[in-house]
């Protein structure tokens, strides 16, 4: 892959990342609420930052940070560039150190229709990175 071609591919996947971010967070805190009723958003952060059970959502929040660096560096290396899209291909190929949201993403594809349909923007971008 060159830059040009990783710069255009993380200008596409940005929006897709974010969505499927959302939908995520959404499907989490209406689990959490069912569990141990309603929050306030403050607190849902708290909740995810600090607990335990969200820590699987980290490296999708953590790849999401990078692209946004990447693409607002107005200093940016091409190999910065190289490595911030095949680090997104990774999370969604369950590549190390990946497995583990890839595995909890699987899950929810299959529980959440809305992380479903969030994933199938996202997987349009990515497939146009193998062509």
């Amino acid at each position: 892959m060159d830059e040009s071609r990783a710069l255009q591919f993380l200008n596409d996947v940005r929006r897709p990342l974010l969505n499927a971010h959302k939908a995520i967070l959404d499907h989490e805190r209406a689990a959490y609420e069912r569990e141990f009723g309603p929050t306030t958003p403050a607190a849902f952060l708290q909740v995810l930052i600090n607990g335990p059970a969200f820590r699987w959502i980290m490296p999708l929040s953590t790849v999401i940070a990078n692209v946004d660096e990447t693409l607002d560096a107005s200093d940016g290396q091409a190999q910065d560039r190289i490595a911030a899209a095949q680090s997104v291909a990774a999370l969604f190929r369950g590549e190390a150190p990946y497995e583990s949201f890839f595995e909890h993403y699987q899950m929810l594809l299959q529980a959440a229709p809305d992380v479903l349909h969030a994933h199938a923007a996202l997987a349009q971008v990515l497939r146009g990175l193998k062509s």
